[in-house]
């Protein structure tokens, strides 16, 4: 900031030295470049504290340049007022340090440039117009904005952010075109005696630092250029000579001459920065896609259509390793994959004109490949595809062995589910399980004595295999109880028998488990954490709920029991969690649904148990859904009437 500010003064004062002896004015003004590139630096906060020390430090300039105390402090606030619109113009709404990368970005300086330029001159101008100096007025209209546009194109760029691009020359190579082009500018404009127009021999070494040398280089040597054309016209040497030409004539031919180099060469040298910026892209691009290719574990393949089939163009070692034909040196894709793989490539390419495709194609070799595709357009006439295939034959083999499994697992654990329970007078029984895969995590069971029965309903955390395998295992643990045993001995017991497979499978079961006197109907009722079960009175004249608060089995460890009676035509109905699910998500909605199916199959216990669990079979995305049932019938009419007493 000091250094910028201390430069400001120095080349102020350089310029007031410089200029035309006949003018009141300096040829242009570099100072103006200089505190525009300092605004650009910092935020606009601190806007203000640069534009009253461009103030400061151009009042004592004007005033030593001889300008009248009032001209020289509306000059001073023109300077001010000039940094910051450019400085607004330059760092833009997110305020950050401007980018000299493309040339679009030259646009932005000038529109910057010409603009607070302009500013400053009508400003100054203006003020010489008010002062009665009419002849210093018109001067300063015609010369006063190209003058602080040239000093701001001159410099401005040196403040701007450059992005980091390889340097094409050389130390040698770039010391020499430096030297070269500090040569042919001091001969123009030191050297020559001034009716040689010789001004364009400094286009040739800087066309050379466009093209080899780095943005910021070449603006040094235009920068450079420009300090000799300044200092030898103010001599009257070159072609713009301040002594040969009229002073104003000179001085608007040296702006014209900057300006037109700065723009030309420096949009050249961005352009030239991007071509090589996307060239390199593009190199890198093609060699990221190499390694990429050449480096897949998938085996890829580059193809193109003609008139006999489609021919490999480019592969990688995985597909060799999949397709040994390739390192035998076949081209054809029907030689590599036989006829159908190649064929169902061909149908699904003629209608692939964007996007992808997937499908599974088989060898001659009976070798299963899950293939996808991609159209490349590369301007040729004829198709070329993107070809990208693993070899699946093994996985396909386990899929399916592991598919035979889980059937078997499955029909096992159907196998092992109650047989249809026997006839017992005065009970009705019904019961369905339907497992959201092959293998489910929930089962039932129905036992009967002659007076006692047994109804469980459980539901294993988890789905598949491990919740299946649990499942067989919890079942188990109940049958072994006697059957005449209280319903929280029996979970009790099957809790001890499972605690050590539970807390290394971190599972849980909840469970549901009842015992019914066949003869009396009183039922005793333990609860672990399942909650979903209903008693129907009546034949549905009501739905109660039979609520419990205990743990889940591998979580609590005692169940308390409820008691009650089922009466002629009560029944006890359990359901898993995905009856809740499948019957809308809420305990009301169940409840409401079990009330209506009960109501539509009066008396009818399988009825009931199939309208509760209809619909499982369509969802995919369900838990396993089970319900079980027992129901106290009405006796028949007959045994209602007193037994005749025979006289």
């Amino acid at each position: 900031m000091v250094g910028s500010l201390a430069a400001v003064l120095a080349l102020s004062v350089f310029a007031v030295l410089t200029h035309p002896p006949a003018l009141a004015i300096a040829a242009w003004w570099p100072a103006a470049g200089i505190a525009l590139g300092l605004g650009i630096r910092f935020p606009r906060k601190y806007l203000w504290m640069f534009a009253l020390a461009m103030f400061v430090i151009n009042l004592p300039v004007a005033l030593y340049a001889g300008r009248p105390g009032p001209l020289a402090v509306a000059i001073s606030i023109g300077a001010a007022i000039e940094l910051v619109v450019g400085t607004l113009i330059m760092r833009g709404r997110n305020d950050q340090l401007p980018t000299l990368a493309y040339p679009r970005d030259v646009g932005r300086l000038l529109v910057a440039a010409i603009t607070a330029a302009v500013v400053y001159d009508l400003l100054s101008a203006g003020a010489a117009f008010a002062l009665g100096d009419w002849p210093d007025a018109w001067t300063r209209l015609i010369t006063g904005a190209p003058k602080h546009a040239a000093g701001m194109l001159l410099l401005t760029p040196l403040f701007m952010r450059h992005p980091h691009r390889p340097r094409q020359a050389g130390l040698l190579e770039t010391t020499t075109q430096f030297t070269a082009t500090l040569t042919a500018a001091a001969f123009v404009f030191v050297f020559n005696p001034g009716w040689l127009n010789t001004a364009f021999l400094t286009f040739i070494p800087l066309v050379w630092a466009a093209l080899r040398v780095s943005t910021r280089l070449l603006l040094t040597e235009i920068v450079a250029i420009s300090v000799i054309a300044s200092y030898g016209s103010q001599r009257g040497i070159g072609p713009f000579s301040f002594v040969h030409l009229t002073p104003k004539t000179g001085s608007i031919l040296l702006q014209t001459y900057e300006l037109s180099m700065l723009i030309v060469f420096l949009t050249l040298s961005l352009a030239v920065g991007q071509v090589r910026e996307t060239a390199q892209q593009l190199r890198q691009g093609e060699d990221v896609f190499r390694r990429i290719f050449d480096g897949s574990v998938a085996g890829k393949l580059i193809v193109s259509q003609d008139s006999d089939g489609w021919i490999v163009e480019r592969s990688n070692a995985s597909a060799a390793a999949i397709l040994p034909g390739l390192d035998e040196g076949y081209t054809r894709l029907t030689a590599l994959m036989g006829a159908r793989a190649s064929t169902a490539i061909s149908e699904m390419a003629d209608g692939l004109h964007e996007g992808h495709a997937m499908l599974i194609v088989t060898t001659d070799e009976e070798r299963i490949l899950n293939l996808s595709m991609v159209p490349i357009d590369d301007g040729r006439r004829c198709p070329v595809l993107a070809l990208q295939f693993t070899d699946i034959t093994e996985a396909d083999l386990v899929r399916r062995l592991e598919q035979e499994e889980l059937t078997q697992a499955g029909e096992l654990q159907r196998a092992l589910l109650p047989a249809p329970s026997p006839h017992v007078s005065g009970w009705s029984s019904g019961a369905m399980s339907v497992p959201a895969k092959q293998v489910g995590g929930d089962f039932y069971d129905l036992r009967f004595k002659p007076q006692d029965a047994v109804l469980i309903l459980g539901d294993v955390m988890g789905k598949g295999m491990a919740a299946g395998m649990l499942a067989v295992a919890t079942r188990a643990a109940l049958r072994i109880n006697a059957i005449a045993i209280s319903p929280s001995a029996a979970l009790a017991s099957a809790a001890r028998f499972l605690d050590d497979d539970l807390q290394r499978t971190s599972a849980f079961i909840t469970l549901a488990y009842v015992h019914v006197d066949l003869v009396s109907g009183d039922y005793r009722f333990a609860d672990a954490g399942h909650g979903l079960h209903f008693i129907v009175r009546g034949c549905a004249k009501t739905v109660e709920n039979v609520a419990s608060e205990d743990m889940p089995i591998g979580v609590g460890h005692s169940w308390g029991e409820n008691r009650g009676t089922l009466n002629p035509g009560d029944g006890l109905l359990l359901v898993s969690d995905g009856v809740l699910e499948l019957l809308g998500g809420t305990f009301e909605l169940l409840q409401i649904a079990v009330t209506r199916c009960a109501g539509e199959n009066r008396g009818d216990v399988q009825g009931l148990i199939d309208a509760l669990c209809s619909g499982a079979d369509a969802l995919s995305d369900r838990d396993d859904v089970s319900a079980v049932m027992l129901q106290r019938d009405f006796p028949p009419r007959a045994a209602l009437l007193p037994t005749p007493v025979l006289v």
